[in-house]
């Protein structure tokens, strides 16, 4: 029983696909050939010791009891598996190896067809592979342990079963043609929220999961208010149904999709919302009033949700998409609701400067590049630099000498 992977990779081996927001990242020289599922239908995280884990300090005070944020610089880990529609491959620790004490957390990339390859067929195998990875380095470096941001991609990572339910569109992304389900739909919707719902009651309770990212309504990348901007993209969006109303009320339903993260903190890459043709552009209102959702949520019933924005710059508050979204932040924290903030950097070139931003906005934690075979990533910083940087994030600081 395999998973859909439908795309050659001779057609997305293009520089194209250094996307907007969550942007393309290469594995670090491991493959995956997929292979007949191992299908559990009965969900079961891996076990995790303390000493694989992040101290217990960290993690709550009693079963059931909210995990804090991962707090400090999270290692974004490689995501040209989702460009490529290939299975993510276990996560390749080997690049923290000289940054022990430089990062909080590492972010582990699945996507949705590897994790449920039939409908309410479940198979974790590669997340608990990805985890066990994780737990190794950990038992490795017992001062230094790293949290595990969980990020499933959906968009055209969507299993075939799920598209041949609702169809699909196609997009232009950087000058190569995708096919995508229709992620407005009620079928996709339906099937997501199902999945979301599985994940969380299976890993919800495992200490070394400490932030999940929302995906719901993602389509050309992995967040959730980017819509492909091309004219073509567009037209046929249109064509098929699509509307910036339905991206807003498929956005309003997001957190619900992630009820069952009971104690694990999700994060939300916001930005504005996108118009349509002929529309009067962008929907900073509505941006807004999802990010105060967000900020409201766990006193609202609903999951711990941290604010965030996947285009991190020292040039963010000037940016059409992102910058109406730090500025909401700041009007937030004037008015005393000071919500966590993440956020990830716009490109593998990383600088003081990008950091002295994040800070600047409130940001508690920001994801960096991965080192890969177009980019050095984090590996242009020294260690001990990135290790003031995560220290900087953990305390608290809201500036940074550059």
């Amino acid at each position: 029983m395999t998973t859909r992977f439908l795309r050659p990779l001779a057609m997305l081996t293009s520089s194209a696909f250094v996307l907007a927001g969550c942007r393309l990242g290469l594995h670090h020289g491991l493959t995956h050939t997929p292979q007949q599922a191992s299908v559990r239908s009965a969900p079961a995280s891996t076990p995790t010791t303390e000493a694989q884990a992040p101290p217990a300090s960290s993690q709550g005070s009693g079963p059931g009891a909210s995990k804090p944020p991962l707090l400090g610089i999270i290692d974004m880990g490689a995501q040209n598996s989702y460009q490529e529609d290939q299975p993510f491959p276990t996560i390749d620790m080997s690049p923290l190896d000289g940054y022990a004490g430089a990062f909080a957390g590492v972010v582990v990339n699945e996507a949705w067809q590897q994790l449920e390859p039939h409908p309410g067929v479940y198979d974790w195998t590669d997340l608990d592979n990805s985890l066990a990875a994780v737990s190794a380095w950990n038992a490795q470096h017992p001062s230094t342990p790293v949290g595990v941001k969980l990020r499933v991609f959906a968009g055209y990572s969507a299993p075939s079963w799920v598209t041949s339910q609702s169809g699909t569109v196609t997009e232009d992304v950087h000058g190569v043609t995708v096919q995508i389900g229709r992620w407005w739909t009620p079928s996709f919707e339906s099937a997501w929220r199902s999945f979301q719902l599985a994940l969380g009651a299976a890993f919800d309770s495992n200490p070394l999961i400490r932030q999940v990212s929302v995906s719901s309504c993602s389509s050309s990348t992995g967040e959730p208010f980017v819509v492909s901007g091309a004219l073509v993209s567009q037209r046929n969006l249109q064509a098929a149904g699509w509307t910036p109303a339905l991206q807003y009320a498929c956005l309003q339903q997001a957190l619900g999709d992630y009820a069952n993260w009971k104690t694990t903190p999700v994060t939300f890459a916001m930005n504005v919302l996108p118009g349509a043709i002929g529309s009067q552009g962008p929907n900073v209102n509505a941006m807004d009033t999802i990010a105060t959702a967000c900020a409201q949520s766990k006193t609202s019933g609903g999951p711990t949700c941290i604010i965030g924005n996947n285009d991190l710059s020292p040039d963010i508050s000037s940016t059409a998409a992102s910058g109406p979204l730090v500025q909401e932040i700041q009007t937030l924290y004037s008015e005393g609701v000071n919500p966590t903030v993440y956020f990830q950097t716009s490109g593998a070139p990383l600088t003081c400067s990008t950091i002295a931003m994040g800070l600047q906005y409130h940001a508690q934690s920001i994801e960096v590049w991965s080192p890969n075979g177009r980019g050095k990533g984090f590996t242009v910083i020294p260690p001990g630099t990135l290790a003031s940087w995560n220290n900087a994030l953990k305390s608290g600081a809201t500036s940074l000498a550059c």
